[in-house]
């Protein structure tokens, strides 16, 4: 006989009967198989988008730039004009291109070629004018344009004497044309000539061929000079500072190369990144090809450099992927306390299977049926359900994002073909004596001991486990030091909870009987009933698991994606610093303007700064790059006081002649930095005295140093403040104000930009790494939420036979309905209870603990880790479960009332379930 045949009738029996409960699993199991088969694809089109806004957001940062300058002919007597010098510009710009490697050439665009000079001093006209000469080709030529007056620069002599030469320092005429915006930033017109010098005094001669305007202002060739057709104007020191650029034409290059000093001009080829084209799975090749392009550069016979690169794209590419690892490592946290939950509420549901068939089991058994052959059976079942609920989550991933991925399928549909065939066979064969009992008192004893060794081998285990994954994640985090999460680091939030809900099963039992033995010295039944029922509740595992590590992944869900909001939040206000910034040039005029904003309507506080980047800082020991802010301290001590940032009453430091030396507060940067702190401004090193720490201001890792800007004037300093932040309902609308009305004398100048807070956080939480785990969080909390009902109506179905038999004898002995219903309640709600509790301490632990091991400020836009927050409703959302045990308890007392009397004298109530 083959011990593997299927008996098909008894399989299609065993399924129709229990329909419903397989319905249960199945649904379970395509719940579960959609959203991880989908968050493998959503994940890699988010990377990818990522990666793209990365790179679009660092804008000229993430270009590809290569300078070749032209060859030295100081040393000559007498300098030669080259014609060829436009084609000797597109020469290096295709060599420039057959250099790079094949992948990254594919995501950037054509290059675009430039000669530019210094930016020159226009000499006549009044003071503050200021140009650049640019030659700019792109992929198709010069860019087009259209000539409102005059016509394009052309050759200084005829062409006959194009290869004309010059004694050096002999001037030379070079004709340029300009936009219209241009010219009337400088005030020059068709045909005029003017001078130029540069920093070292020499003169440049040149001519206004024409006015023209661009037929494509987008065109690629105009991002190489923007201030060809976008001068800026600003005001230094109550003086006008005009800035603009002059347009060379080809035929005017080599009289260019003429009028201008070799070592004023900059050749260079600009390749900008297509941010489209980029993707997470090439990024780390593509980091390679950029440090190796940097670290050649081609030199001369002497050695000079004739070709070098430079980008900030490698750094911008792991800025990116280091986000995008964070990102997929919470991901997995997620994930994996989702596949606990449904793991768990499987096994449940089988349980409850297994004991509705124990007896058709049983009789299949006394008939020959095998141990292997009802495997089999059970197996066949299962495996069918599993595979068709995963089918259909996985066909309805692919459906609704039009991709899907099976490795994260893999647990929940073993869980699901496995558990319910395991436990069908252990009941199978405990019920055919394969567990026998001994006579012996001793060996009954040793076989107690036996099974209590295994339990406690078993909790030792789980608490090595979670132990080594807290330990990974607290040494490695959740990258593991890797591009790939660590699974064990990973897990564990979900140990964390599964080792808590084994210290409350521990607990739960001696409380319960300790309840049953006060309950039995009061005169009323129900509680003495409810607490008999809690006792015999207690000693169930499974349900208390389920209970236990759904609340706390769903607590974790819900804290993860309230943490990240609270740090987007809180990133957004130390980036701006106030609702409102304004960024403008420079000027005395802009402390008068925070004044006028800060009497304005609606505005609480507001204060002008000087904030500079980039300044250089030294001490005895260490040096570095920090950011300077030149303040008002006791003004800026009321602005933060009026904003959620932290408070600095370290500023009151920084009052002038509070210490020796001019104060400073230092934050980040070497410690040794502190002792003996000097910086560099306007030429001049002015030694600080550090006083206390600096409040966070702006985005960066940099250090920042903040001085008061009366004791940074005494120093003979002038920081004249450029940034105005400003605190209140009406602070936008007033900045905005000053910002438009900038063109008065001594204000801020029409460059000014104003910053809004609120526009910062939209962009912050509308990331696509920000919005799909705040998605998945979500979805994750949802099914666990659902998950967490389900086990508490299957839990109470398990057990639901033996405990309406013992109510219905109780009713039949005169307990009344209503006392029906309150014992019920007694039974079934506080363990529910005390699992929810358990799991919101354990989740709330597990966030205290463990977020700051996530990674969550890469995500957040931090600098460290944001501050842990759960919102009160979760308790609102865990408590869901202990109402579904209420509705429970309610149903089944409802179905004990309508059971006469006299069948459950007969018969007690087997009927009822």
């Amino acid at each position: 006989m083959n011990p593997l045949r299927l008996h098909r009738p008894s399989v299609l029996g065993r399924a129709r009967a229990d329909v419903r409960l397989l319905l249960l699993t199945g649904g379970v199991v395509a719940l579960t198989s959609l959203l991880t088969a989908a968050v493998p694809p959503l994940a890699e089109r988010t990377a990818d988008r990522a990666v793209a806004g990365t790179v679009r957001q660092a804008g000229a940062g993430g270009d590809v730039v290569v300078t070749v300058p032209f060859p030295d002919d100081t040393e000559s007597a007498a300098r030669v004009r080259e014609p060829s010098s436009a084609a000797q510009v597109q020469q290096a710009s295709r060599e420039a291109q057959l250099t790079m490697p094949a992948d990254l050439n594919a995501v950037l665009r054509p290059g675009v070629a430039s000669v530019t000079t210094t930016e020159l001093h226009v000499l006549g006209g009044g003071p503050g004018r200021y140009a650049r000469l640019a030659y700019v080709v792109g992929r198709d030529g010069a860019p087009a344009v259209t000539w409102t007056s005059g016509g394009p620069p052309r050759a200084s002599v005829p062409p006959a004497q194009a290869t004309a030469k010059v004694p050096d320092g002999d001037p030379w005429p070079v004709q340029v044309a300009l936009s219209q915006a241009a010219a009337t930033a400088l005030g020059l017109r068709t045909g005029d000539t003017f001078a130029a010098e540069d920093e070292r005094y020499r003169r440049v001669e040149a001519r206004v061929s024409g006015i023209y305007s661009p037929t494509d202002p987008a065109a690629d060739a105009w991002q190489a000079a923007p201030r060809l057709l976008h001068p800026s104007t600003g005001v230094t020191e109550k003086v006008v500072r005009t800035s603009a650029a002059a347009l060379v034409s080809a035929e005017s290059l080599p009289d260019l190369r003429l009028a201008v000093p070799f070592d004023d001009l900059d050749r260079r080829v600009v390749f900008t990144p297509q941010p489209d084209r980029l993707r997470y799975d090439q990024s780390e090749a593509l980091v390679r090809d950029v440090v190796a392009l940097k670290a050649s550069s081609a030199v001369d016979a002497n050695g000079t450099p004739t070709m070098w690169w430079d980008s900030l794209l490698d750094r911008v590419l792991l800025d990116a992927r280091s986000q995008v690892v964070a990102a997929r490592a919470q991901a997995t946290v997620l994930l994996v306390g989702l596949l606990a939950g449904a793991a768990l509420l499987l096994v449940l549901a089988a349980q409850l299977l297994t004991r509705r068939r124990a007896a058709a089991l049983a009789v299949a058994r006394e008939r020959g049926a095998g141990l292997v052959a009802i495997g089999a059976e059970l197996l066949v079942e299962s495996a069918a359900v599993a595979v068709v609920g995963a089918g259909v989550g996985v066909l309805a991933a692919r459906l609704l994002v039009g991709g899907a991925s099976w490795p994260w399928t893999l647990p929940v549909l073993a869980v699901a073909a496995l558990a319910g065939p395991v436990l069908g066979v252990l009941v199978v064969s405990r019920a055919g004596g394969g567990r026998r009992v001994p006579a012996n008192r001793s060996a009954r004893r040793t076989a107690a001991r036996a099974k209590v060794a295994r339990r406690i081998l078993l909790e030792a285990t789980v608490a090595l486990v979670a132990v080594a994954a807290l330990a990974a994640l607290r040494q490695r985090g959740v990258l593991g030091g890797g591009d790939e999460p660590d699974l064990l680091a990973a897990s564990a939030p979900t140990w964390f909870a599964v080792l808590g809900a084994l210290v409350v099963l521990r607990l739960l039992p001696p409380v319960a009987a300790f309840v049953l033995a006060r309950s039995r010295r009061s005169p009323r039944a129900v509680p003495l009933f409810a607490a008999a029922g809690a006792v015999r509740t207690a000693t169930r595992a499974l349900p208390m698991l389920l209970v236990t590590v759904t609340a706390a992944q769903l607590t974790v869900c819900v804290a993860l994606a309230a943490t990240e909001q609270h740090g987007q939040s809180a990133g957004a206000w130390r980036e701006v610093g106030a609702d409102a910034q304004l960024q403008t040039d420079p000027d005395r005029g802009v402390g008068q303007l925070a004044q006028r904003v800060a009497g304005a309507p609606g505005v609480t506080a507001a204060v002008a700064a000087r904030v500079a980047d980039g300044v250089p800082a030294a001490s005895g020991q260490t040096a570095a790059r920090v950011r300077l802010v030149v303040v008002d301290a006791a003004a800026f001590a009321k602005l933060l006081a009026a904003t959620p940032l932290p408070d600095a009453p370290q500023l009151e430091r920084l009052a002038p002649g509070a210490t020796t030396g001019t104060p400073a507060l230092l934050r980040g940067g070497d410690p040794a930095l502190r002792e003996g702190l000097r910086i560099g401004w306007d030429d001049a090193r002015l030694p600080l005295h550090v006083v206390g720490t600096a409040p966070a201001i702006g985005s960066g890792e940099d250090p920042v140093v903040v001085v008061d800007a009366a004791a940074f004037a005494a120093t003979g300093a002038a920081a004249d403040p450029g940034t105005v932040w400003a605190v209140g309902p009406g602070a936008v609308r007033a900045l905005e104000a000053a910002a438009h009305g900038a063109a008065a004398p001594g204000s801020a100048g029409p460059g000014g930009t104003v910053v809004r807070r609120d526009d910062v956080l939209e962009a912050r939480r509308d990331a696509p790494l920000a919005a799909a785990l705040r998605h998945l969080a979500i979805a994750s909390a949802a099914l666990l939420l659902l998950f967490g009902v389900l086990g508490v109506v299957l839990a109470a179905a398990v057990a639901a036979p033996a405990r309406n038999e013992s109510l219905g004898r109780l009713r039949a002995m005169g307990l009344r309905p209503g006392q029906v219903g309150r014992v019920l309640g007694g039974e079934l709600v506080p363990p529910v209870a005390v699992g929810v509790v358990a799991g919101l301490v354990l989740g709330l632990g597990s966030a205290a603990v463990m977020f700051g091991s996530l990674a969550l400020q890469r995500v957040t836009g931090q600098t460290g880790p944001p501050d842990v927050v759960l919102p009160w409703w979760t308790v609102l959302l865990a408590a869901a479960l202990v109402v579904a045990a209420l509705v429970v308890a309610q149903v089944e007392s409802s179905q004990l009332r309508r059971t006469s009397l006299a069948r459950l004298l007969r018969g007690g109530d087997r009927g009822l379930d």
